[in-house]
């Protein structure tokens, strides 16, 4: 019978690679959410520091992803019911999230150049039509999700308890932060707190030799 401590030989490069996503990918999430214009006039949306902001964020989401599925692949087994639930709701508000993304990074700046008047009339795109209800369930699902799978963690001795309660408190306060009753201020403060957690799981694996205990 196979024991928890008997890791394949793939699992030491393959968790220590997810570690190293999740470290790079909470770094860019909080310098990108920081360092996000305020104001989403054409002019702005037009500008490279707009268009390095949002490719930040994109690769966040991306090697975020990863990095999860990295690390979830190799501790399924102890994160039972509670990480399974976490790892799909964030993988599908991820996904939903980096479409977004992609036309604020490849799209919107044309806009804002040859077609101002869009911009004008429906701002960067996150209130434009049905994505001013996708993109809010996409960031509840993606801060649940890691909510959620740090308590399968934590309940299956993967990460030490005070990262796992940082991850689900930063996840929760994300949420918040990113909601209506939040703002820029405190979507930047608390975004810059989950991706801090972030680079604790990825710390935390890394430590552990590349294989979670």
């Amino acid at each position: 019978m196979r024991k928890d401590t008997d890791v394949p030989p793939y699992s030491f490069p393959f968790t220590r690679a997810g570690a190293a996503g999740m470290i790079v990918s909470g770094l860019a999430l909080g310098y990108s959410y920081v360092s996000h214009p305020h104001h989403m006039t054409p002019e702005t949306i037009a500008s490279p520091v707009w268009v390095v902001v949002h490719a930040l964020f994109a690769l966040s989401l991306v090697l975020g992803l990863l990095g999860t599925t990295a690390l979830y692949a190799s501790t399924s087994g102890r994160a039972g019911p509670w990480g399974l639930a976490g790892y799909l709701s964030l993988f599908v508000g991820m996904m939903l999230i980096f479409g977004l993304d992609y036309y604020e990074v490849l799209i919107a700046p044309y806009l804002a150049l040859n077609y101002p008047e869009v911009i004008r009339d429906h701002g960067a795109g996150d209130a434009m039509g049905p994505v001013a209800v996708v993109f809010p369930l996409a960031g509840g699902l993606t801060v649940l999700g890691y909510a959620a799978l740090a308590r399968g963690w934590v309940a299956g001795g993967v990460l030490p308890r005070p990262v796992a309660v940082a991850v689900i408190v930063s996840a929760l306060a994300f949420g918040v932060g990113l909601s209506p009753l939040g703002g820029l201020m405190a979507a930047r403060v608390t975004a810059a707190a989950f991706g801090a957690a972030l680079v604790a799981i990825g710390v935390s694996a890394w430590r552990s030799g590349g294989v979670v205990t």
